[in-house]
């Protein structure tokens, strides 16, 4: 099979009817007033008050972990549970039926989330079912390198791992400085590690821990020259920040949406730009039907749908507006957290370097043991031991290892940072 063919069946919808017009219709009166109410807030915190009602949260319970697992607001997985009853009421007319317009549709909202075109993007389950994707497609050969750090999630970094072990490629690691002084540093360490064998650059957009946000822009422009591919774990940026992978200049791009996204859980988004396709063979095949995403056979369709819908609410919001708040939250969390004299920071400053991700590491004490008192008062923090892959001799520093992480979103508020540094002053006495 041609692998454009490939990305083609991809894109192909099958014409139907819409799935469940009232409930649609009801989707959207609710977005709509949600808008409206967004754009009447007398205030920020008014405004911020009103979509977190959208929130299903205990009462009660602090949430300061969107970097692992996203809460999902109301409308979505009532959009979940709708499409998901009208699913089982008729089972095959409803996954056979003719349900390619909403499939098509949840695609091209992801699409256009990220800045991506409809035939460059494919739907998986998370972050690391996308970069295997990538990573088992290529035609890597013995002694082609892969550039990477050693700050990567296992979720980046294991493919990448087994192909060194079954195909004989040779994974090299930068040493990531912590903390780091500029974009340009980072420009460095990467130039300084190319060599004629380098295949595959692959870099986070985000630390998972640290927070760093990688210059990718300005990475791409030494990878593209050299013909290199510049692969990006975006598992903690979109819904955080907002994604332009065009703007980015990456070539491929694989996220998880049910974290920043506040996507149903077991939904993600990949990308490949449409003219490196030809060198990422597909890892599934299909015969006879159209695939919707990278693998074939039967799909979650009230998911996908769902994972749109949640693309909406973004997007009723404001994704600029989303992203402001997140930096907002995350810069009253570093304010707080340094009347802790016990913590010491690890999350950059600087606005093109840092993101929604605050992290500290402590100067005596178990991280673990901290977390897991915070969690007897329902306030759910990240511990970072075993976040990232193990890299041997690649010295990635004890405080990263063995971190903490606040990530904050817009279910939070100022309210639920207060607790949290309250509870880490009792605890840490």
């Amino acid at each position: 099979m041609e692998r454009r063919a490939f990305f083609k069946g991809i894109a192909a919808a099958a014409a139907a009817a819409p799935l469940l017009p009232n409930v649609a219709a009801g989707l959207a009166e609710r977005l709509g007033t949600l808008g409206q109410d967004v754009a009447s807030a007398s205030n920020d915190r008014a405004l911020w008050q009103r979509v977190r009602r959208e929130f299903r949260l205990h009462p009660g319970l602090v949430h300061l972990n969107c970097g692992s697992i996203g809460a999902t607001p109301r409308v979505v997985t009532d959009a979940l549970t709708a499409y998901l009853a009208e699913l089982e009421g008729s089972p095959l007319a409803s996954a056979w039926g003719g349900r390619g317009d909403e499939v098509g549709t949840g695609r091209a909202k992801g699409a256009e989330f990220i800045g991506a075109e409809l035939d460059e993007l494919v739907l998986t389950r998370n972050t690391t079912e996308g970069m295997n994707h990538v990573a088992s497609g290529l035609n890597l050969q013995p002694g082609d390198e892969v550039l990477t750090t050693n700050h990567e999630h296992g979720g980046g970094m294991v493919c990448w791992q087994h192909l060194a072990r079954t195909r004989g490629v040779v994974v090299r690691y930068i040493k990531m400085p912590n903390p780091v002084r500029d974009a340009a540093e980072i420009l460095q360490l990467v130039e300084d590690h190319l060599t004629p064998r380098t295949r595959v650059c692959s870099f986070c957009h985000i630390d998972t821990i640290t927070g760093l946000q990688l210059p990718l822009s300005a990475i791409a422009t030494l990878t593209r020259p050299r013909d290199i591919l510049l692969v990006c774990d975006g598992a903690q940026a979109p819904g955080m920040i907002d994604v332009n992978v065009k703007a980015l200049g990456v070539d491929t791009y694989a996220s998880s949406s049910h974290k920043w996204m506040l996507a149903p859980k077991g939904t993600g988004l990949l990308y490949i730009r449409k003219e490196v396709q030809d060198r990422v063979r597909p890892v599934f095949t299909y015969s006879g039907y159209n695939a919707y995403s990278a693998s074939s056979g039967t799909r979650n369709v009230p998911q996908i749908v769902a994972h749109g819908v949640a693309m909406e609410f973004h997007n009723t919001i404001g994704r600029p507006r989303i992203e402001a708040r997140c930096r907002q939250l995350s810069a009253y969390a570093r304010q707080r957290l340094a009347e802790i004299p016990q913590l010491t920071p690890i999350t950059p400053t600087q606005r093109e370097l840092s993101s929604g991700i605050v992290s500290f590491s402590l100067t005596n004490g178990s991280h673990s043991e901290v977390v897991n008192a915070l969690q007897k008062r329902d306030i759910f923090l990240k511990p970072a031991q075993g976040t990232y892959a193990y890299v041997e001799d690649a010295g990635v520093p004890k405080e990263n290892y063995n971190a903490i992480r606040i990530s904050t979103h817009i279910f939070n508020d100022e309210t639920d940072i207060d607790r949290a540094v309250e509870a880490l002053q009792q605890v840490l006495g």
